[in-house]
């Protein structure tokens, strides 16, 4: 293949990736209002639906705007998760089309791979697959960022759902007063939320919904106490700010912890990084010697065991570093 050609398809992929990582930044939404705008466009496409119809509507999802392809997408299991993913990212995206990128992200490192390794079918394959699930890991990376900073809202969100209800307000106008003064995530989850509740959802659909979308314990525990609130009575301020003290203790401790654990994990990150750093410095400085080593089998052995000692000890650093709180 030509030098041309192989500088056309370097063109046309970085393109191309950068075109998809375009969408994915401009498809994030920081208000409630196009969240509350799609779920309300999927009950005007049957304005003749009973309750039941619609809390139905509201408790689904819709995968793709084809409608055969959104009843086969509907079977599968794994698309449900990757739906409450996008959910949780905050993305104006379907999943069809993040399986499209998926799809196109993984032909495109696998047509850059073959060319530049021609004989090592293999390794383009393997690299595909591994190409295929970046835009996953990016919106799987948006969603655990939105979460934090949900976590490190909620402290604040809880305390003025408190202040409303010790000041008079019932539960209802304490969650609306919090969901507009609050900004994303907690206000516009704590929007859409109040959303179904609206539009007929029951309580325990929309919590366990703003459960899905909000995985994290401390939800779970307000959720809890509404339902015990709401059964039992009790007092829910109390216990609100009690889970407020809860979630500003763990923050501290957690910031003691990477303080204490910095140069380790720093260690950790130089230890890990020096064999693939060598392994492309050799690359580029003796071409030759590596093209042998992986024309033969010996060396190619060596060289995926290299990768899956690699892989084992990023995952044991992880372990010995992380500490749950």
């Amino acid at each position: 293949m030509t030098l041309f050609l192989i500088g056309l398809f370097a063109f046309l992929a970085v393109t191309s990736f950068g075109i998809m990582i375009a969408i994915l930044i401009t498809a994030v939404e920081t208000s409630p209002q196009s969240r509350i705008r799609k779920r309300l466009i999927a009950i005007g496409r049957h304005p003749y639906a009973s309750k039941a119809e619609i809390q139905g509507l509201l408790k689904g999802q819709t995968y793709s705007d084809i409608p055969w392809l959104n009843a086969f997408l509907a079977q599968l299991n794994f698309v449900r998760r990757i739906g409450i993913l996008l959910e949780r990212a905050n993305l104006d995206i379907s999943v069809s089309l993040l399986l499209l990128f998926s799809l196109f992200s993984g032909g495109i490192t696998l047509l850059l791979v073959s060319v530049f390794f021609k004989q090592h079918f293999s390794l383009a394959l393997l690299a595909g697959l591994i190409g295929s699930f970046g835009p996953y890991s990016y919106v799987k990376y948006l969603g655990w960022r939105r979460l934090r900073r949900f976590l490190e809202q909620m402290p604040d969100g809880l305390d003025m759902v408190t202040q409303g209800l010790q000041a008079g307000l019932g539960l209802t106008q304490a969650l609306v007063f919090t969901a507009k003064e609050m900004p994303d995530p907690m206000g516009t989850e704590f929007s859409v939320f109040m959303e179904e509740l609206n539009l007929g959802l029951p309580l325990t659909d929309a919590l366990k919904n703003l459960q899905e979308r909000v995985s994290l314990q401390e939800m779970r525990l307000f959720g809890t106490a509404m339902l015990v609130q709401r059964e039992i009575g009790g007092s829910l301020a109390e216990l609100l700010t009690k889970l407020a003290d809860v979630i500003r203790d763990r923050f501290k401790i957690e910031r003691q912890i990477k303080s204490l654990t910095a140069q380790n994990r720093m260690t950790a990150w130089v230890v890990c990084l020096i064999p693939p750093l060598l392994a492309a410095f050799m690359f580029v400085t003796a071409p030759v010697m590596m093209n042998e080593m992986l024309a033969e089998p010996t060396g190619r052995t060596m060289l995926t065991a290299a990768l899956i000692l690699e892989i084992v000890g990023i995952l044991a650093f992880r372990r010995l570093i992380r500490i749950y709180i």
